[in-house]
């Protein structure tokens, strides 16, 4: 089966004491609508099935793929970002050093929260074993930048779980094979954006 890691449209910034959780923005809205009409012509496969994140930024994606290829979407708690119940979105945005940023996120960091990289890479791997554990063709699985980063580190192996920029709507791809196998067939397609 293929994994699409299928990174959210543009949410807005916004601070909420209940726990940001952001809508997309109308540009937002505008990435997901030429994700859905890519998903639909067929460019990264038959979809199958959707699963998301339950995050309002990954389900209002998905919700556009999905009504564009006329599938119900799925959520999966094992696939929200690490910035889950905090209460400011878009503290990424503050640093101007990218490689401080991702200096400060492998260290569990980002801005003045903080979490556990391993419990993270942990529970994002759980789900997504899970989703790929269900079979299928090609499975839209639509996320976060952090999930992206983890399941990603996770097969390759890397020092570091932050390493990589996924750009909103952008389309990581993932070789899932029934023996285990893992293979990262693309990262970060955009061609749908242009």
């Amino acid at each position: 089966m293929e994994l699409l890691l299928i990174r959210h449209a543009q949410p807005f910034r916004l601070s909420d004491p209940a726990g940001a959780d952001p809508d997309l923005t109308p540009d937002g809205h505008a990435q997901a609508d030429l994700l859905a009409t890519a998903v639909a012509a067929g460019r990264y496969g038959p979809v199958e099935r959707i699963v998301a994140s339950p995050m309002r930024r990954a389900v209002q994606t998905a919700d556009h793929v999905g009504r564009a290829v006329s599938l119900d979407v799925a959520t999966d708690e094992r696939l929200v970002e690490l910035d889950h119940g905090w209460t400011t979105y878009g503290a990424v945005h503050e640093y101007t050093d990218r490689g401080r940023l991702l200096a400060d996120m492998n260290g569990g960091r980002l801005g003045a929260n903080t979490f556990d990289p391993t419990l993270f890479r942990n529970r994002v791997v759980d789900g997504i074993e899970a989703v790929a554990g269900e079979g299928g063709g090609v499975v839209a699985v639509v996320c976060h930048g952090g999930v992206i980063n983890a399941y990603l580190s996770q097969i390759l192996r890397t020092a570091d779980m932050f390493f990589v920029e996924p750009f909103y709507t952008s389309v990581t791809r993932v070789l899932a094979q029934p023996d285990g196998l893992r293979q990262v067939l693309s990262v970060n397609e955009i061609d749908h954006l242009r």
